[in-house]
């Protein structure tokens, strides 16, 4: 981690996702809300902090994918990433470094993907492309329902008609990467959203395994010591504090983390693997609550309890004092299909219908009643399948 965590300003949240044709997903374009639907009373009930009430569109902070193995969980974090990088560094480098040839689903020519952003102002900003092996086929870049361009049939359209004259060419390119050249203040504002967004994938760590902190992350940790010291204790409350060595490796300073308990020091290679998850990810959960950063995280319950996930629902997500951050999780654990801390509309079921194509609904949609517990007893019953 290379900048300053402290120098990020969120003010993001993600209110759509869409996706088709892509590995599991098929021909058919799925969109995924993140927000409150229009209707639904969430003032003043116990799900008032799971909502961000005054952004646009009400947006949730935190969401659940819940699916079996193979269901197609992952494919949709790979979706995110995979956008994000075409977003950012362009669409042929993304084929190259992170399409692979299978990418395309079989009942589908062409990937589409798309993004809806909110920012703190109540704007909303629209990403959407649509590309094949050999090029782009459509792709259109909006801020609050007003096109900035878009692009299909081979022809660009652009709100600043000097722009319209420079990109009347063919472009090799996605049209949206070329905006870094040129002084737009909708880009700019949508690029410093998408920069507070991260996608984490599911990892392992070995008792091998070790931990290098640079300075700059090691010193975060040091300044922000008592949010991350109460991120660590809810995996784990023995721990009473933890510290840093410095080591030379390389020709540079590097920095190990080590806990203290009652005095005692532990490094974090004899740690548990839960604790090894957290340390990864506890300045990533701080700033979305100090700095209004998006996290995905795929498989966030592997080798951590369903009661410290539960905690990190509760007791940091969604709660008053995280105002714009988001937490969109994946997971396989059964407990945590339970409305009784998440809303039914912030859980997300994954499954495959009978052609093996990935299809996500959103529990909110089977009209169960908000206040049934222990949900998962249904779903073991089947009665949420394809």
């Amino acid at each position: 981690m290379d900048r300053m965590l402290l120098d990020f300003k969120g003010n993001a949240m993600i209110l759509k996702f869409e996706i088709s044709g892509l590995y599991s997903f098929g021909i058919t374009k799925q969109e995924i809300s993140f927000t409150s639907k229009p209707k639904n009373r969430i003032r003043n009930t116990k799900y008032e902090y799971n909502f961000n009430l005054l952004q646009a569109q009400r947006p949730m902070k935190s969401a659940l994918f819940f699916g079996g193995n193979a269901s197609g969980k992952t494919n949709f974090f790979v979706a995110v990433k995979i956008l994000l990088s075409i977003i950012k560094y362009g669409l042929s480098h993304t084929l190259r470094e992170h399409i692979t040839d299978n990418a395309f689903n079989k009942n589908s020519n062409s990937i589409t993907l798309g993004i809806e952003l909110s920012d703190n102002k109540k704007s909303v900003f629209g990403y959407f492309i649509e590309f094949d092996s050999q090029k782009i086929v459509r792709e259109s870049f909006k801020k609050d329902n007003r096109a900035i361009f878009s692009f299909e049939k081979d022809k660009a359209t652009f709100k600043d008609e000097q722009l319209q004259s420079f990109f009347s060419r063919r472009l090799s390119e996605n049209i949206l990467y070329f905006l870094k050249d040129f002084e737009i203040k909708e880009y700019e504002e949508f690029m410093n959203i998408v920069n507070g967004i991260e996608v984490y994938m599911s990892s392992s760590y070995s008792k091998e395994y070790m931990l290098d902190f640079n300075e700059t992350r090691k010193n975060y940790f040091i300044e922000n010591k008592s949010g991350i010291l109460e991120i660590f204790k809810i995996l784990d409350k023995t721990i009473d504090d933890f510290s840093f060595e410095e080591l030379e490796k390389e020709d540079k300073s590097v920095y190990r983390i080590y806990f203290i308990r009652k005095e005692q020091h532990f490094s974090y290679q004899v740690e548990s693997e839960g604790i090894k998850k957290i340390v990864q990810l506890a300045d990533k959960f701080l700033e979305v609550i100090k700095g209004g950063k998006v996290v995905f995280i795929d498989e966030l319950d592997s080798s951590i309890s369903t009661l410290a996930l539960i905690k990190i629902f509760n007791n940091l997500i969604n709660t008053e004092e995280n105002a714009n951050g988001q937490v969109i999780v994946s997971s396989h654990n059964l407990l945590l299909f339970d409305v009784s801390f998440l809303n039914s509309q912030q859980i997300f079921l994954v499954q495959k219908n009978s052609e093996l194509e990935t299809i996500i609904k959103n529990y909110y949609d089977f009209d169960i009643r908000s206040e049934k517990k222990r949900a998962y007893i249904d779903y073991l019953k089947g009665l949420y399948e394809e």
